[in-house]
């Protein structure tokens, strides 16, 4: 016992003693309109009338005044009595939790699907409730997270409003941190609107927090994917974000394989937080490039039209949902427990309600990568010939855009025709019309590669990634190429399957043995393409 209570005990006493019992901080996450949708059952309780049917200007009002007052809402021991719907008192047993395990354990409160001030008072009220406050120190801060092109737009408006407010500012000590969603702003609107989106924003927000004194730090929300904000080139892609708005405090997640292929070892970890470092400092004496004015406003022309182009297919072709399901997995990948959230936001929702994650998952597996470029074409396009000219200046003269471009161009050097028209070849229905739709994608594909090879004036679409993707590609091709077509095959098989519980023991066995069958095609493709799975 001695030696155990000199050896790993003390080690294990010490650790505690340095870190504490929690070692890294969690951020709590939850969307707004579960918030609004608590808030809503306690006015109705208190005969107050409902909070959802309220304009953002009467919601304020009360926040405000019960966040000024000492009194709570309801006594906490009650809340059980007041015959809520599960999801509601779900919601309010989230900061009873929170209120348990103290300030150290936890980090901040982030608010899916934010859109107004109203929805950052609500989470600050809801913990005050629980006696999380700013004078005890026990509040959590709360960081909206702006995700969709309207939501970005409007992000300045929202937090000048929350700035102007006295009771705010004091309880946050002039600091916000504010969280920029990169995968469903892309999913809502196309790669390169979501991107010039991001840039301004920042921008905006940024001034509107010096006016107002206030420290802010942006909480990046990036996926490992280049379709969901991620980029393989670290250090670069620091460097370029918008002027002004790190000054020395980056935040950013790590999700998914990124988090293996990161920090899978000491080593990898040690040289990956090398970089961040490196980069976070180096990018407060980079003199960045402001964007001229007529940059700026053929960027807004290439925004909209490209956006135009994404949603046009996305939203507005009724082929498309169909051609989705039936040429990707993405059907398959909501079934499968291999995710960390449910595939949809709303299980009866349609492509709006898909997350980002399979949404972008799906269209890698199939090598196809249409997340990361659709609309780009469009947007790069123009018969006006001094609309090329100035792309092309702003590609050699402006850093910001030339790595965005550089970002498309290497992923669209990993998309492969044959094996996407082999997934339609085995998958889609034999219609004209579903045919011809998958014909027409693989057009827009072909056009966006040619629009990227004018803009950069280069001879090959992967950019300066050529050298790396031509070593990578040559080794791994001849392994992902036949898992893709196995993929299709396994997916063919399934779907000629009928339901669980209609098949007899053998066939149930064999279609498990497919399923897992498909889980491994998935990973390994996913692995194969790395930052793009």
């Amino acid at each position: 016992f001695e030696l155990v209570a000199d050896g790993l005990l003390i080690d294990v006493i010490r650790r505690l003693k340095v870190f504490g019992m929690t070692l890294v901080k969690l951020d709590i996450r939850e969307e707004s309109t579960r918030h609004t949708i608590a808030m809503d059952a306690i006015t109705r309780h208190l005969g107050l009338g409902s909070y959802q049917e309220w304009d953002e200007e009467a919601r304020l009002n009360f926040l405000q005044s019960e966040l000024a007052g000492k009194r709570p809402l309801f006594r906490t021991r009650d809340l059980e009595s007041f015959g809520f719907d599960p999801d509601t008192l779900k919601t309010f047993k989230v900061f009873e939790m929170a209120s348990e395990l103290g300030p150290d354990s936890l980090g901040a409160y982030v608010i899916s699907q934010a859109r107004t001030a109203s929805d950052v008072l609500a989470v600050m009220l809801l913990q005050k409730q629980y006696g999380m406050t700013a004078a005890n120190g026990k509040m959590m801060r709360v960081a909206p997270l702006f995700e969709t092109l309207n939501d970005l737009t409007n992000a300045p408006d929202v937090i000048d409003k929350l700035f102007s407010m006295p009771l705010y500012v004091g309880a946050v000590k002039s600091k916000q941190e504010v969280m920029v969603g990169y995968s469903d702003s892309a999913k809502d609107a196309g790669r390169l609107a979501a991107c010039w989106a991001q840039y301004t924003s920042q921008e905006k927000m940024v001034k509107v927090a010096a006016k107002h004194g206030v420290e802010l730090t942006f909480f990046h929300g990036k996926g490992g994917t280049v379709g969901r904000g991620g980029n393989p080139a670290l250090y670069r892609a620091i460097l370029s974000h918008p002027p002004n708005t790190i000054n020395g405090r980056f935040r950013v997640t790590e999700q998914g394989e990124m988090i293996t292929q990161n920090f899978g070892n000491p080593a990898i970890a040690e040289r990956t937080l090398d970089i961040y470092t490196a980069a976070v400092l180096r990018e407060a004496f980079v003199e960045h490039i402001e964007p001229k004015e007529e940059w700026r406003e053929q960027m807004q022309r290439v925004s909209d039209v490209s956006c135009a182009g994404y949603r046009q297919l996305v939203r507005e072709e009724p082929r498309f949902v169909p051609y989705f399901r039936q040429a990707t997995p993405e059907l398959e990948l909501g079934s499968l427990n291999i995710g960390s959230r449910p595939a949809k936001r709303n299980p009866k929702g349609g492509i709006e309600s898909l997350r980002a994650i399979p949404w972008t998952f799906a269209w890698t597996q199939t090598r196809l990568h249409l997340s990361a470029w659709l609309g780009v074409g469009d947007g790069l396009s123009s018969d006006d010939e001094k609309d090329a000219k100035e792309l092309q200046t702003m590609y050699a003269d402006w850093p910001w855009f030339r790595e965005t471009i550089d970002l498309i161009a290497m992923i669209l050097s990993k998309t492969d025709f044959s094996i996407t028209k082999n997934y339609d070849d085995k998958l889609v229905d034999k219609t004209p019309e579903l045919i011809g739709l998958g014909d027409e994608v693989r057009a827009k594909l072909v056009k966006t590669r040619q629009a990227i090879l004018d803009v950069s004036q280069s001879k090959s679409v992967a950019g300066p990634h050529v050298q790396l993707l031509r070593a990578s590609t040559k080794i791994r091709n001849p392994y992902v190429d036949p898992i893709n077509v196995v993929q299709a095959e396994i997916l063919k098989e399934l779907r000629g399957m009928g339901e669980d519980e209609t098949l007899s023991a053998e066939e149930l066995e064999v279609k498990n043995l497919r399923r897992d069958a498909m889980i491994v095609s998935i990973n390994a493709i996913a692995q194969g393409m790395r930052n793009s799975g």
